[in-house]
């Protein structure tokens, strides 16, 4: 047994744990509560202050129904008030609100407006709202303004908290018809567990559509704070409360995530998630009980699930390359398979439902996508204030593409690895015994950019030059005929052998498979200088080994190359802004780059 596949069996088993294993432990130690205890006793005659707080960025759509909503809950007018913070809208939803307070005053219902011209972040307004409600309220209730709340919600929430023991409450939260059904299916499982967790007064975790909190417990949120309604209930629970969900309060969001605005959305839970584990260790002492272990087996589990998934796929296409295992090569093969099903699917737009294959793949997706999040929250970002995004735009599209085409390179530069190793053999030995020198060339390249960013890398290649070919030279184009070539580097060159080491580059996320040609920074001035827009050809857009540019036109001899060139990069990216356009081009140069490397076309 190798070290990959005990470190595979060991991560398979914590996985499993996470996702079967808790929730069954879960329902049945929760089986065994009562709910309520007979210690608990109610009381319905409890009216506490209550205080809906609520944060709104350009919410004109939903704004003035929400505070209807919110005006007809079945709770005593005096003891409760509304508190809407927006944000630096740019739209019309302070207008709207204005309208609909109007109506609210004139029933008797307490409705008051914060109002920043500069959008903050959400944080800033949570912050803003609890300063200045929690001093003159029992109950702070938290909620969003795309959700709509059950007639009965705060009769309900006083109730529970009439239980002195009692530091959060919640409902069920339940999503609108029309949600994809992978959200559906994710929200059943997760109010499962948030049930059973409840039972043990140790729920992880609240819905930010709406929670309530007492307010003695609410504190000052950090700016950076991405998670906010759980950090904000988990802080409570540390000093000892217990978090219940009240099965008879319904949560109802109105709100379906576009498929790109999910994939923005999971990016920025696991990002959030990473934070939470950080910022809050101190949950995980035993002397909470349940709420350690709920915290343990359900959020840092969670959070860094994807680290362990990244890891779990490392492990198999290893062995199934290197050892080439049968477990391994048939776990490879369905693992390839799954996601070209669903890559399949979303470039084409299919529509027909693959039950089990689609909810799979929602579940390692949403990991990876979390994944990416760790990664952008450790290199610094997420301290930008909330965005609203509501329908689809050419960005977005651009941008579900991005993830869509680094999931195909992941799993072409592995896949195509696994096939053409013994040809990097041979390339490697003929190299070694036909000239002097390393087997691997490395070179700066310029990598993808931005208006105040430029990435730099040091690109792979299989040496197809003589050693120090630019001492006397200096730093110039290689030509068709260029005398520095070896003579096995023009076969190289000429099938393109000599690019298969930047299979590394593309799983080191430095480049793609398909893309513009990566130039080399001591070009880049006098390129610049002489075609225009030159260095945006990279906006946003990763270098490729191959890319419509090279199977069009070949290696760059000349500034004229270059020239002619551009017009295609930019046709490439322009592409990008249809998911079946961008899907036949980026077909099309594949079947091209084939043909160059099986027929010898091109230099």
């Amino acid at each position: 047994m190798t070290i990959f596949t005990t470190l595979f069996i060991i991560l398979m088993c914590i996985a499993a744990y996470h996702h079967v294993g808790y929730p069954l432990l879960l329902k049945c130690v929760a089986g065994k509560k009562k709910k309520p205890s007979k210690q608990t006793v109610f009381d319905d005659n409890y009216t506490p202050n209550i205080a809906v707080l609520m944060c709104a960025y350009n919410e004109e759509q939903h704004i003035a129904e929400k505070l209807y909503n919110l005006a007809s809950l079945v709770y005593d007018t005096h003891h409760y008030s509304i508190h809407v913070y927006f944000d630096g809208c740019t739209d019309k939803s302070y207008q709207q609100a204005l309208k609909a307070q109007q109506v609210l005053h004139k029933q008797g219902v307490q409705c008051y407006f914060h109002h920043r011209d500069e959008n903050q972040g959400k944080v800033q307004g949570l912050n803003t709202l609890m300063g200045m409600a929690k001093y003159h309220n029992d109950i702070l209730l938290f909620t969003d303004v795309s959700a709509l709340l059950s007639i009965d919600a705060l009769n309900k929430v006083a109730k529970q908290f009439s239980d002195p023991q009692v530091a959060i409450s919640t409902g069920v939260y339940t999503l609108d018809e029309n949600a994809p059904d992978a959200q559906k299916a994710y929200w059943q499982y997760q109010n499962q567990v948030k049930k059973s967790e409840s039972n043990l007064g140790a729920v992880i975790g609240v819905p930010g559509a709406m929670f309530a909190m007492r307010a003695e417990y609410a504190n000052e949120l950090e700016k950076n704070t991405i998670n906010d309604d759980f950090v904000l209930s988990m802080k409570a629970l540390s000093k000892g409360g217990k978090a219940v969900v009240d099965e008879d309060v319904v949560i109802y969001e109105r709100e379906c995530d576009e498929q790109s605005e999910d994939y923005k959305r999971r990016v920025r839970l696991g990002a959030g998630n990473w934070q939470q584990i950080k910022a809050l260790l101190l949950l995980l002492n035993p002397r909470l009980g349940w709420t350690c272990m709920n915290f343990f087996s359900h959020k840092v589990l969670r959070g860094v699930m994807p680290i362990i998934l990244a890891c779990i796929y490392a492990c198999v296409f290893i062995e199934a390359i290197v050892t080439q295992s049968v477990w391994s090569q048939l776990i490879a093969t369905s693992i390839l398979s799954l996601h070209t099903v669903q890559a399949v699917k979303t470039i084409f737009a299919f529509k027909k439902r693959i039950p089990i294959v689609d909810k799979v793949n929602y579940i390692l997706n949403s990991y990876f996508l979390a994944l990416w999040g760790i990664i952008r929250y450790e290199q610094g970002y997420f301290d930008t204030p909330w965005q609203r995004v509501k329908s689809a735009s050419k960005a977005q599209t651009k941008s579900v593409i991005k993830v869509i085409k680094r999931s195909l390179d992941i799993a072409g530069a592995l896949f195509a690895l696994s096939l053409v190793w013994p040809v990097c053999l041979i390339a490697a030995l003929a190299i070694k015994l036909t000239s002097k020198g390393p087997i691997i060339f490395k070179q700066l390249r310029v990598g993808e950019s931005s208006d105040d960013f430029v990435e730099l890398f040091y690109v792979y290649k299989f040496r197809s030059m003589v050693v120090d070919a630019e001492s006397r030279s200096g730093a110039v184009w290689a030509s068709k005929d260029d005398p520095r070539i070896t003579a096995i580097g023009r076969f190289m060159r000429k099938t393109r052998i000599d690019e298969l080491p930047q299979l590394i580059n593309v799983l080191k996320d430095e480049m793609s498979l398909i893309g513009p040609r990566p130039e080399r920074p001591v070009f880049y001035g006098k390129l610049e200088k002489d075609i225009p827009y030159f260095c945006q050809r990279t906006y946003g857009v990763k270098p490729g080994i191959s890319g419509l540019a090279q199977v069009m036109n070949g290696y760059d001899e000349t500034i004229d190359d270059a020239r002619s060139k551009i017009g295609w990069d930019y046709a490439y990216s322009l592409s990008m802004s249809s998911p079946l356009a961008w899907a036949k081009l980026e077909f099309s140069i594949v079947i091209k780059t084939l043909q160059v490397v099986f027929t010898g076309k091109g230099q």
